[in-house]
């Protein structure tokens, strides 16, 4: 009778331990599984947060750089319908107007200057000489300018060489150029307008302005070439690298890429007119929730 009390109990405690063992494997598999599927949703959304406020950051950039280029070409625009070409170069100075509009931009534009086809200055400021045997005309920002005489053309940034004097000779400079119409007396030919932007009025507009921890900010040309980077230093001493000739064939949006190994997101916006592109970078790991803390919690 004893034995057969014991065999109950053993058999009661067997089914207890079955139930208890059966619905502790259950419970856990069910939090393995929400978990999962709420880490999954978690990530999911803060990859997209990330990546909208990357784009509206981006896109605020792209405003500020077209606002920049915008007020250079009005500029250009004053400077060719409002001085060149109602003046007769033959028996009138444009450099009373040319020196007004100086003055009003010139915390953004480093000098001014007129020339004929054949290369001879004709007016610039602030009042500058050209340098001794140099040969504009084989220039990219002279000939681009004659090979879409109705458009106005940006240069990459490089070096103001054209100009005598110390405090020009190692100022980085954008050129913006366009082919005018020069009246002398009775003739007309045609000339180039050409204005160079300081460069350091372009970087100001990118400075401060990251893709949150470890992500930056960066602008490229239609070819891909850099025009602004925070750390274009090291990427010329071969240092670092940058996707910059890939990410020229991004549309705009955003972007998964694998560079050097690592995963990252790249907003490209495109600046109208020139074709630039203002591209920022965020790398993937940063966005993730693959931390302890997250794993934890």
């Amino acid at each position: 009778m004893k034995k057969k009390k014991n065999s109950r109990f053993l058999h009661n405690n067997s089914i207890r331990y079955t139930i208890f063992t059966y619905f502790t494997v259950t419970a856990l598999a069910a939090s393995l599984l929400i978990t999962f599927s709420l880490y999954q949703r978690l990530s999911t959304q803060v990859s997209e947060t990330v990546k909208e406020e990357n784009q509206s950051l981006i896109n605020q950039v792209a405003r500020s750089v077209e606002n920049y280029l915008r007020t250079v070409m009005r500029l250009s625009d004053s400077l060719y319908y409002g001085a060149i070409k109602n003046a007769d170069l033959s028996s009138e100075s444009i450099n009373s107007e040319f020196t007004l509009l100086y003055d009003n931009n010139k915390d953004s534009v480093d000098n001014i200057a007129l020339f004929t086809q054949d290369g001879t200055m004709v007016e610039a400021v602030p009042a500058s000489r050209i340098k001794t045997n140099l040969d504009v005309t084989g220039d990219e920002w002279f000939t681009n300018a004659f090979e879409k005489t109705e458009n106005q053309h940006f240069s990459n940034p490089h070096v103001q060489y054209i100009f005598d004097g110390n405090e020009n000779q190692y100022r980085w400079v954008i050129s913006l150029s366009r082919a005018v119409e020069l009246t002398e007396g009775p003739s007309t030919a045609q000339g180039v307008l050409l204005v160079d932007l300081s460069y350091s009025s372009l970087e100001h507009l990118f400075n401060g302005v990251t893709t949150g921890t470890d992500g930056y900010v960066y602008l490229i040309s239609s070819d891909g070439e850099i025009l602004y980077h925070p750390k274009i230093q090291l990427i010329d001493s071969g240092r670092i690298q940058e996707n910059n000739l890939a990410v020229a064939g991004y549309k705009d949006g955003n972007h998964l890429e694998k560079f050097e190994g690592k995963e990252r997101i790249v907003t490209v916006k495109s600046i109208g007119y020139t074709g630039w592109k203002v591209v920022g970078v965020t790398p993937k790991n940063v966005i993730s929730l693959n931390t302890i803390k997250t794993r934890l919690f």
